[in-house]
């Protein structure tokens, strides 16, 4: 019996990942509306996976991530809540 360990990726080991100049305008367009549902990104860009696009934005803005994600929630919790 073979003892499998967990295949955790680290982003040093992702290969870089080259967008278009309008493929990574139309992903951060979208991020902008509809944060990180990276599926619903990747159908808008032919050949692109989920994943690929969810990598992308990683390396590119790495933990800014998160910051914008909570500024985009506090933004929308403002704008429902007058």
């Amino acid at each position: 019996m073979k003892n499998y360990e967990s295949e955790e990726v680290n982003s040093m080991e992702w290969e870089v990942i080259t967008m278009t100049e309008q493929e990574e305008d139309l992903i951060y367009r979208m991020y902008h509306l509809i944060g990180d549902r990276w599926a619903l990104i990747a159908g808008r860009i032919p050949g692109r996976k989920a994943e690929e696009i969810e990598r992308f934005w990683i390396m590119k803005h790495g933990e800014s991530t998160s910051q914008t994600k909570r500024d985009l929630k506090h933004e929308q919790k403002e704008k429902y809540n007058k």
